[in-house]
């Protein structure tokens, strides 16, 4: 439930800071791929793509509990717009003690920043597989 409102509260941020690209869209690529951390499948979290060509829209996308993913924009639906991105991933869960308890973080914190990850992606028009394995 926390995390779920923590994620709502970061796509909004993004969504409200990025902007489009004119009525028909960027050009886009399909992307998905699988989330591991430390060579297991991370069950839950948000792949994020920062595009680092200025007036693109972020795309992001809701980690399945094997690990994969596929990223769409709030604006231009499934796929990343086309071009180089920086990536930040969280994932968290509810440390429990009901509705006040914390959150877990499941991953380290670095790589919910998208210039602190060190996570990149070159998205092209098609089909692009992005995993990305994640340690410690």
């Amino acid at each position: 439930m926390i995390q779920s409102k923590v994620i709502a509260t970061i796509f909004a941020v993004a969504v409200f800071a990025s902007s489009g690209c004119g009525p028909s869209g960027p050009d886009m690529g399909h992307v998905f791929g699988t989330v591991t951390y430390e060579g297991k499948p991370l069950p839950t979290g948000t792949v994020s793509f920062v595009p680092e060509t200025e007036g693109q829209p972020m795309a992001f996308a809701q980690i399945q509990a094997d690990g994969t993913y596929e990223a769409a924009t709030k604006s231009f639906g499934k796929g990343v717009p086309v071009g180089n991105h920086r990536v930040m991933i969280t994932a968290m869960k509810d440390g429990g003690s009901g509705e006040g308890g914390s959150l877990i973080q499941l991953i380290p914190t670095r790589y919910g920043g998208d210039r602190m990850s060190g996570l990149k992606a070159e998205v092209q028009e098609g089909e692009n597989q992005i995993d990305f394995q994640l340690e410690k």
